[in-house]
């Protein structure tokens, strides 16, 4: 579908027209952000003929209550040229047949808005029913049919909602330090300590404001003894803001692997809830003390590339036989495993989201010391001309982890099964394989230099 002006779709849509200059003829027109919210909760399904099992910890479990049920949450975004779609869901992660089916179900509504991306990202909350299949009994699939429906319809339908309830507005950038509340339980202790945060502020005073936040930590407040469903902490900090401000929050993390978490709060004795309640209350503190935002320039760019990396894990490889998996695997003729996935970029002003596809460790961001294999995502997005970069982890599919090819280690006994025997290597039985972090680097710097070339 051809767009139209953006004022006249306001004109059209809005009822009203919005504030821009009269352009003389032959010139185009002024570019404006416009963004639109809408959320849903998705309840654990009742009367369903299959299980329920909690993800994050262990097999089998299933939950005793509900704490605060999950939900789908979704962001339009356009500038009045470009526009997509960010929908994010309270789930340990969302593999790549559900991405796709989310986007199969939004192929329609595309096609009609203009809509030229959608990006569906995932909390990691390790509180919520399991959407993988990893967490049922061993060689059980543990993803229930009927609250797999409903994630798929309620991010459907919240994005076509956060489309209809655009506004025009601006768009302001603000990054946070924090300190003190973060963990990296495997060395090098390295992560991303900074509170990230887009503000939206709607032209129309009636409007709520929308925010973006993001910060690095695996959503487990809550701990492994835990058997309710509940959000965690990005859903506490959602909900704290939103009564505190009026303002809509859409949250996606950063990068996690290593593995980052919050520390625990409350000890002597440890009280799950409670300190699902501090961790809370202090990141909405630290997001709330940012009050000012810095202006970004009414322009989105996007980039994506599909890549293919080896899959060496043997127990990914027997999931995929049971049909558990989601990831898009396929074997060659010579009988070697290939799994499909994705990385992006959205650029909006001078402020560049790396989309990554699973638990980055953040190493491969950042660097440590000597070691440029591969060449770490922040330096390549520098040498490609990006800044200003925020990673974006779970985005449009979960590989596992992304582990550092120079501190990869697999247990001589059982490879995959069972961690090495030395160290702390637990994350390596939750990834694809060594090959991963190069391959996410070569598709990641292909995206840059597609990024700035269009």
């Amino acid at each position: 579908m051809k767009k139209l002006p953006f004022c006249l779709l306001s004109v059209l849509l809005l009822g009203a027209l919005p504030a821009c200059s009269p352009e003389e003829p032959g010139e185009p027109a002024a570019r404006v952000y416009s963004m639109g919210f809408a959320g849903a909760e998705i309840a654990p399904p009742e009367n369903s003929d299959h299980p329920v099992y909690l993800s994050g910890y262990h097999g089998g479990w299933t939950p005793e209550g509900v704490l605060d049920n999950q939900r789908a949450q979704a962001v339009w975004i356009d500038d009045g040229v470009s526009s997509l779609l960010l929908i994010s869901v309270d789930c340990i992660g969302l593999g790549r047949r559900a991405v796709s089916a989310i986007r199969a179900g939004l192929a329609d509504f595309c096609a009609e808005t203009g809509c030229d991306a959608v990006n569906v990202v995932s909390t990691h909350t390790h509180a919520g029913l399991d959407t993988m299949g990893l967490w049922g009994p061993m060689g059980i699939d543990g993803k229930n049919p009927d609250f797999d429906r409903a994630v798929l319809e309620a991010a459907v339908a919240v994005g076509k909602a956060a489309y209809a309830a655009r506004r025009p507005g601006t768009l302001g950038y603000a990054v946070t330090p924090t300190e003190g509340l973060q963990r990296d339980s495997r060395d090098p202790q390295v992560y991303d300590s900074n509170l990230y945060q887009f503000r939206f502020v709607p032209d129309d005073p009636a409007a709520n404001a929308i925010r973006l936040v993001s910060f690095a930590a695996h959503a487990e407040s809550l701990r492994g003894a835990n058997k309710l469903v509940s959000r965690d902490y990005p859903g506490v900090m959602s909900d704290l803001i939103k009564a505190e401000t009026g303002d809509d929050v859409l949250f996606f993390q950063g990068a996690i692997g290593g593995l980052i978490m919050t520390k625990e709060f409350v000890a002597d004795p440890f009280v799950a809830e409670e300190n699902l309640r501090v961790t809370g209350r202090k990141l909405t503190d630290l997001a709330l003390s940012a009050t000012e935002f810095r202006p970004l320039e009414p322009r989105i760019a996007m980039s994506r590339v599909e890549f293919s990396v080896r899959l060496d894990n043997t127990l990914f490889k027997y999931y995929k036989f049971l049909g558990i998996l989601q990831s898009d695997i396929r074997i060659s003729p010579l009988g070697v495993y290939r799994l499909r996935t994705e990385t992006g970029l959205l650029r909006l002003g001078d402020v560049t989201l790396g989309l990554i596809p699973g638990e980055l460790f953040p190493e491969l961001v950042f660097g440590t010391g000597s070691d440029k294999d591969p060449a770490p995502l922040a330096e390549l997005a520098r040498a490609n001309g990006v800044e200003n970069l925020v990673v974006v982890g779970l985005a449009n599919d979960e590989i596992g982890y992304i582990v550092p090819p120079s501190d990869f280690l697999l247990s001589t006994e059982a490879p995959f099964f069972k961690s090495a025997e030395t160290g702390r290597h637990y994350e390596e039985t939750n990834s694809v394989g060594i090959d991963a972090a190069r391959a996410v680097a070569r598709a990641f710097e292909k995206a840059l230099k597609k990024l700035a070339s269009d």
